[in-house]
């Protein structure tokens, strides 16, 4: 995992974001014609209408994502005999298929309020997990006349938890899109614990043990934009979303997060939706456990109006 790969990510979320703010205004500038010299017949009110009609719009959305988490992490190793320790640094890609089965707790899900052109929203994600290993290894001298034998056990604990906040203002609107410009806030806290035991030699082994921990937070301004245009009969849509922020307070960082896809609006009102989202975390100080962070995956959501 490196900055290039993010990167590329996200130059390969772009050309579909801007193809999505491309037929928002497009729709937008469609439908602002001048009003007819006789009144037309009334047409019912779209779906994207009815958000707008001044009244207040509270959604709650639970959804399931499960993203490809990848990362540079660096711990420092105590010192073993006739080896030094210090600052290690490793880099790590987990699959869905390798922590789900380990999950202790998971719990996500999104909020919006609007009111006109005005609204408020925000997304939680909190992950709790234990994952446990063992290697073992055979470690050679100079010209392979020493081998010794190293075993290798651990444990590791992750507690997660992502959450964001942020007001917006509708910038551009039809009857079957609309723009929206935000800012706001998204705290990422990680607690990471690491046990280990390691025992090296075969005739007169001798163990090392010890355990790791970390408690990073990062706390960020972010920008964006976001929306939704419907297409077909009304009720197919698709959502968009990008934001870039910049890390506040002790732990500095740049951070950036896109996803767009697929929705289904029914006539009563709830959606089922289907995304892929991206959310990197890039530039983290020295001195911090968590150098890189990148979690990248499909989302299957279904939305509930309050």
């Amino acid at each position: 995992m490196n900055l290039n790969n993010g990167m590329r990510r996200f130059f390969a979320c772009a050309p579909l974001l801007a193809c999505a703010i491309l037929a928002v205004m497009a729709q937008a500038v469609a439908q602002e014609t001048p009003p007819p010299a006789t009144p037309a017949p009334v047409s019912s009110p779209t779906l994207m209408d009815r958000e707008y009609d001044g009244n207040l719009h509270i959604m709650a959305a639970p959804y399931v994502w499960a993203p490809t988490v990848g990362g540079s992490f660096q711990f420092t190793i105590p010192k073993l005999p006739r080896r030094a320790g210090g600052t290690r640094q490793t880099s790590v890609a987990v699959a869905p298929v390798d922590y789900l089965p380990k999950l202790n707790s998971a719990a996500m899900f999104a909020f919006d309020a609007r009111k006109g052109d005005f609204d408020i929203f925000g997304d939680y994600v909190y992950v709790n997990a234990t994952v446990s290993a063992s290697a073992s290894a055979i470690l050679s001298g100079r010209f392979g006349r020493l081998q010794v034998p190293v075993s290798l056990s651990t444990s590791a604990h992750l507690r997660e938890s992502i959450w964001e906040a942020a007001a917006g203002f509708t910038v551009a609107r039809g009857h079957d899109a609309d723009l929206s410009a935000f800012a706001g806030m998204r705290e990422y806290p990680l607690s990471l614990g690491f046990d280990y035991t390691a025992t090296i030699g075969r005739r007169h082994p001798f163990t090392r043990s010890g355990s790791v921990q970390t408690a990073d937070i990062a706390q960020d301004v972010v920008f964006g934009l976001r929306g939704k245009a419907y297409f077909g009969d009304g009720h197919w849509f698709v959502p968009y979303y990008g934001d870039v922020g910049s890390g506040i307070g002790m732990l500095s960082n740049t951070t950036w997060q896109a996803y767009s896809g697929a929705g289904y609006a029914f006539n009563h009102g709830q959606s089922l939706i289907v995304l892929y989202r991206d959310l990197t975390y890039n530039s983290f100080a020295p001195i911090s456990h968590v150098q890189k962070l990148s979690m990248y995956g499909p989302l299957l959501g279904y939305t509930f109006n309050l």
